[in-house]
């Protein structure tokens, strides 16, 4: 499915519907398989991921390319139902199996809202066993990657005071915003008081 293209179709679902449930559902229960590149029996017995023939792609390739997109996807639709345990459920374990490959730790930390949105999981899901499990295994693996990668804990450290800051930005906006239609709602235009002022019409 991976070789013949399923990670793309799932995104290109994903992002086609982004407010549509049971797509998002559906594309996140695909994708917790679809994250981990099937093994074969190599000739001398070994355990090894399929490896590519004639120029064509691996698996791990196609995956590798396909990472930050899709943790990216994960992590919107995990916004937009925050309030859908289903949908939680199945977006944790997709960042849970793709944790298990280290090499992924940098796009789960460097993707925003991605390490919030797990802790978040785990704090307003307390009695979902396998999102507990899933998502604390995925801090986890991370807080390991990150306390022995100085480069990574500075790069995630920037972006969280990076977010935080546009966070900040954004709430001041709606203040802002939410100011402005009060005071218009004290004070409306009167249709007569335009008429007064430049005449009917």
């Amino acid at each position: 499915l991976v070789k013949l293209g399923g990670i793309e179709v799932t995104a290109n679902a994903m992002m086609a519907h982004p407010f549509n449930a049971e797509v998002q559902f559906r594309a996140l229960f695909a994708l917790i398989n679809l994250v981990i590149p099937s093994v074969s029996l190599a000739a001398d017995g070994n355990i090894g991921s399929h490896a590519s023939y004639d120029g064509e792609s691996s698996e791990k390739e196609m995956l590798d390319e396909s990472v930050d997109q899709i943790v990216g996807l994960v992590v919107t639709a995990m916004k937009n139902f925050c309030s859908s345990e289903a949908i939680l459920n199945r977006a944790c374990l997709v960042l849970h199996n793709l944790s298990l490959t280290q090499e992924y730790h940098a796009a789960l930390l460097n993707a925003p809202n991605c390490y919030q949105m797990l802790e978040w999981c785990l704090g307003n899901y307390l009695t979902d066993q396998v999102l507990q499990q899933s998502a604390a295994g995925t801090l986890h693996r991370l807080q390991t990657t990150l306390s022995s990668n100085e480069t990574l804990r500075s790069r995630f450290s920037a972006s969280l005071q990076s977010q935080a800051q546009l966070s900040l930005e954004q709430a001041h906006l709606e203040v802002m915003i939410l100011r402005d239609r009060e005071e218009d709602e004290r004070h409306p235009i009167q249709i007569s008081q335009i008429e007064e002022s430049y005449g009917p019409g």
